[in-house]
């Protein structure tokens, strides 16, 4: 099971995998919100669920809000 190194990626929020059409928008909105992929936040891909990880606990809090 992968995990990403807690120092450099410290919050982490998890999306359990479900047929919505939702689902396709979270990560344009991520990039639009926080900027590119591996800058302010990660994700790992799973069978039953996605693992969004982020260095800032605001933009932690501001995507749980959001997309849990």
């Amino acid at each position: 099971m992968r995990e990403l190194k807690k120092d450099l990626w410290p919050h982490k929020i998890t999306v359990m995998v479900v047929e919505d059409p939702d689902e396709n928008l979270i990560e344009p909105w991520l990039s639009e919100q926080f900027g590119r992929w591996k800058n302010r936040w990660n994700v790992v891909y799973r069978h039953d669920r996605t693992d969004f990880y982020f260095k800032s606990s605001t933009d932690a809090t501001l995507f749980a809000l959001k997309w849990t």
